[in-house]
């Protein structure tokens, strides 16, 4: 391969990505043609091209105000430049008399809009536009050169025919060489020289989307070729905010170890529970630290709630959430209490509370009157399925109950909830940073590595959110005692025998087994023992039986959580029937035209 060979392939190489510059988008074919296209290049010796560019187009039967002719100014020179031409248009005519026009910049390229906006044209219509480009031509060791893509890729329509006619200085002309075709095509066309002129001609029509360039080298010293304009490039995201230099890799991974450490520090000191240095019951040692890493007490069982703490209180020692399945325990709670009674709706899949008078309000816990008072807020006796769609409110402040009431007790150092979102909000500010760090250091600097460190450290914080919540060293004395009660109900039927002369403890402990998760356990536990006897609050559509209620109370679970998390949708939108609904209506849309 020879050398301008190799020259000419680089150039090639360098133009396709030059074209791909981003500009206005190619449309499908707006069915009208460009019957010619005719460019004329002299070449000054002072390297200062003159184009005069002769467009023949034949609209046919559409109505068109007039063309664009876009033509790029900003090309990808290396890593770190772009080359850029300084164009100046000179004229637009018809080939006789002027045209209107406008000129704009947009992405990089020079927009030559032609045509008066209050008139349109149709049939065969001429354009001629002239202008001049500096720094256009390149220098190599043996020779100059003028690499010129004649017409561009971004036209709608065909082209019938394409050519040029390069005029240069006297006794400048080396070589040519002719392209046609798509983008990084290597099609010829055909080319011939005539004294200092060059005429280049394509061979075939060119389709939308296909151009033609042409190759002219010039003997050195005939023209005075500058270095080409460069310009600090304009990185592009992603592909240039990523730079693998020691000191970027170095920083990103500094900060990812540095970050992540932080995230396990603060887990350590807010996040692992506390515990007494001492054995607290023994020797009433305030003393507290974080619990020991691998450390693990023995459980030992608890035959009934620890501190005669209620089952909601229990569920968020166990899991630090005031969930709807505590709600459901302290609803059945409060019945075998003695405030209500819960009867089975027959073929409904439906339950009725009824309240009962003489219960001691002076017992019930803030959050557990707050139920009450939301569930027989619309009468004495009210249906589950009255509740959807109002109850939430309630569920809601009887939820934030709880937490309160666990944190007055110094379960937890802060409360649960608070804890979750508080971590929560300072990771997804710390993923949103890392995200602006990637993009913006990467356009500035090429530094985007040190922002995905940042996010990286934003998401294991984010990660590490459900584990903040801390238990004070009483809180966790607690949970230890409470996972020996779960120990129990989980394995009742050791104990069966025990049941059949307490059969009462089966309503007594229901609600901790629904906590617990293991209601279908514990009714098993009492298979073959008599239990109605201590039934006075619920009434199904079958004999009181532990299996049975059992079975029950998961389907009354299933819909309580349904009925009091709903949230009746909003009616801020229109409907796309009826009335409401029309062409262009509704989300998205948009369009485009032609000129």
């Amino acid at each position: 391969m020879t050398a301008f060979a190799r020259r000419l392939f680089m150039a090639l190489l360098g133009a396709s990505c030059a074209i791909s510059v981003p500009g206005p988008t190619v449309h499908a074919d707006e069915g009208w043609l460009i019957t010619s296209f005719n460019s004329d290049i002299t070449v000054a010796t002072d390297s200062t091209i003159t184009v005069k560019e002769d467009i023949r187009v034949d609209f046919g039967s559409l109505q068109k105000h007039g063309i664009f002719r876009t033509i790029p100014l900003r090309y990808r020179y290396d890593d770190t430049n772009d080359r850029y031409y300084l164009l100046e248009v000179k004229s637009v005519t018809d080939g006789s008399k002027g045209l209107p026009y406008s000129e704009s910049i947009d992405h990089d390229n020079d927009v030559i809009k032609i045509g008066d906006p209050g008139r349109l044209v149709s049939g065969a219509n001429r354009y001629v536009i002239t202008y001049t480009v500096r720094g256009a031509l390149n220098s190599f060791a043996d020779n100059d050169e003028l690499f010129w893509n004649v017409d561009g890729a971004l036209w709608p329509v065909a082209k019938r025919s394409v050519t040029a006619t390069v005029n240069l200085p006297e006794r400048a002309f080396q070589k040519a060489a002719c392209y046609q075709g798509p983008t990084r095509s290597r099609e010829g066309c055909t080319f011939a020289s005539s004294g200092q002129a060059v005429t280049f001609t394509s061979t075939r029509q060119l389709g939308s989307g296909e151009q033609m360039s042409i190759v002219t080298a010039l003997n050195q010293g005939v023209v005075d070729v500058p270095p080409p304009l460069l310009e600090a490039r304009d990185r592009q995201f992603p592909q240039d905010a990523f730079d693998i230099t020691p000191l970027a890799v170095a920083l990103s991974l500094l900060i990812a170890i540095g970050g992540i450490g932080l995230v396990v520090r603060n887990w350590w000191i807010h996040g692992r529970d506390r515990a007494y240095l001492t054995q607290y019951y023994l020797t009433n040692d305030p003393r507290e630290r974080t619990d020991p890493l691998f450390h693990h007490d023995p459980l030992v069982v608890e035959f009934g709630s620890p501190q005669n703490m209620r089952p909601a209180e229990l569920g968020l020692i166990l899991d630090e959430s005031a969930d709807t399945k505590d709600v459901t325990a302290t609803i059945v709670d409060l019945a075998v209490r003695g405030y209500m009674t819960i009867t089975e709706v027959p073929r409904q899949k439906d339950w009725t509370f009824t309240w009962k008078e003489g219960g001691e309000a002076a017992a019930l816990l803030p959050y557990e009157k707050t139920l009450l008072d939301g569930i027989f807020a619309g009468g004495q006796q009210v249906k589950l399925s009255t509740l959807k769609g109002t109850f939430a409110s309630t569920l809601r402040k009887a939820q934030g109950q709880i937490y309160t009431d666990a944190v007055s007790r110094k379960l937890f150092t802060t409360r649960p909830d608070t804890a979750r979102v508080t971590w929560g909000c300072l990771g997804v500010g710390l993923v949103m940073a890392g995200i602006a760090a990637t993009v913006l250091l990467g356009l500035k600097f090429g530094w985007g590595l040190i922002g995905v460190a940042i996010l990286l450290a934003g998401i294991v914080l984010s990660i590490s959110v459900p584990f903040m919540p801390q238990r004070t060293a009483s809180g966790r004395e607690l949970l230890q005692r409470t996972l020996g009660f779960r120990l129990y109900m989980t394995t009742a039927e050791k104990y069966r025998q025990q049941f059949a002369e307490k059969a009462q403890i089966f309503t007594q402990l229901l609600p901790y087994a629904i906590v617990f998760g293991c209601v279908t356990q514990w009714a098993k536990a009492f298979e073959g023992i008599d239990t109605s006897a201590t039934n006075n609050w619920y009434a199904g559509n079958a004999p009181f039986q532990a299996a049975l209620l059992a079975n029950s109370l998961q389907s009354m679970n299933n819909s309580i959580s349904s009925a009091i998390t709903y949230t009746p949708p909003s009616s801020g939108s229109s409907s796309g029937f009826g009335g409401g609904g029309s062409s262009g209506g509704g989300g998205g849309g948009g369009g485009g035209g032609s000129w």
